[in-house]
């Protein structure tokens, strides 16, 4: 049995399949199978498959016929894996010679880790994300780099690049595989698995090239848009203890607030209360929410949630936050 199996999902990839698929097969570590599983790809993908596995025999191909998409095509290649760890890539990126060492020898060293991934090196045209929303995106990702800034900080995105994750075949088999929610699955699972208090990190070290493109899934697919992310978080937030009987707080009333109190009402949560800035806002109410100043923020019993994406503003609700009696990761969060 190996090691590692490697999850390839692939559609579409004729120009960038091989060289994804070959840096994982020239990892320094050896002991792994690479599972491709080729999703009713219409261009040349399956030649490149066919060449693979007939040069290396470690290579595995799933063909499906047609299009079932990634959460179906990921499930297939876990379901058909041996590795006791499971390693995600993609067909458009490249992952650097040691990545699987390092992964794997952190793996040994902590027995109580369920997964992990890498810090990434962005690759790409700059026209591809011309708000620095991506950039920022690796920036931020990069830095969560020890279990509990990951568990802290988990609702302001997702805190994992997914093409440099390595995880417990257990871990997965414990929830089930990897499911087929509205939104992201790779978000799904690192919010399930935090949830059930189980640890993940990033290894700080580069290991991997993360090439954008406008066809990529986040900004393809309607799973990662701001609308389902939300609906992610209200699901999860939803989990945390107290919060169905002591319900939420959340500071700031614009869009990103009122749509996430939207999303937790629908999974039976009370939003309590608004904080915001805007003085013609406080005092007033927001779909029968009351809106309060900063000055009324004090800790009581309801978990406060940070919904503001301005520029410094998640630095100083934390501060506000921190000064009211709130600790982060415990009874206030951001998702913003």
């Amino acid at each position: 049995m190996p090691k590692i199996s490697v999850l390839l999902p692939v559609f579409n990839a004729e120009d960038t399949l091989f060289r994804a698929a070959s840096s994982c097969l020239n990892q320094t570590f050896s002991d792994l199978e690479l599972i491709i599983i080729n999703d009713g790809s219409s261009d040349k993908t399956s030649n490149t498959c066919d060449q693979l596995a007939s040069e290396d025999s470690r290579v595995k191909i799933i063909e499906f016929k047609s299009n079932k998409g990634v959460s179906k095509a990921i499930e297939s290649g876990r379901i058909s894996a041996n590795g006791e760890l499971m390693a995600r890539m993609d067909a458009d990126d490249f992952s650097y010679p040691e990545r699987f060492m390092y992964q794997v020898d952190l793996f040994e060293s902590d027995p109580t880790m369920t997964a992990c991934g890498t810090a990434v090196r962005l690759m790409g045209a700059p026209s591809a994300d011309p708000g620095r929303g991506f950039l920022n995106y690796v920036d931020w990702v990069n830095s969560l780099n020890a279990p509990h800034k990951i568990a802290s900080q988990r609702f302001i995105d997702s805190p994992v690049a997914n093409p440099t994750s390595m995880i417990r075949a257990s871990a997965l088999e414990k929830v089930g595989g990897f499911s087929d929610p509205t939104w992201a699955e790779d978000y799904d699972l690192w919010l399930n698995f935090l949830s059930r208090k189980m640890r993940i990190t990033n290894i700080k070290k580069v290991l991997l090239d993360w090439h954008d493109s406008p066809k990529r899934l986040t900004r393809s697919s309607s799973r990662y848009s701001l609308n389902n992310f939300s609906k992610a978080k209200a699901h999860y937030l939803a989990k945390l203890p107290n919060v169905l009987s002591k319900g939420i707080e959340i500071a700031g009333a614009g869009p990103i607030g009122k749509r996430l109190a939207r999303d937790l009402k629908d999974q039976g949560v009370k939003v309590t209360r608004f904080y915001e800035l805007d003085r013609k806002k406080i005092n007033q109410k927001i779909n029968e929410i009351p809106v309060h100043g900063y000055s009324d923020l004090k800790y009581k019993s309801e978990t406060l949630v940070s919904a503001v994406c301005r520029p410094g503003a998640r630095e100083k609700i934390r501060n506000v936050a921190s000064s009211s009696g709130y600790i982060e990761g415990e009874n206030f969060f951001c998702a913003a």
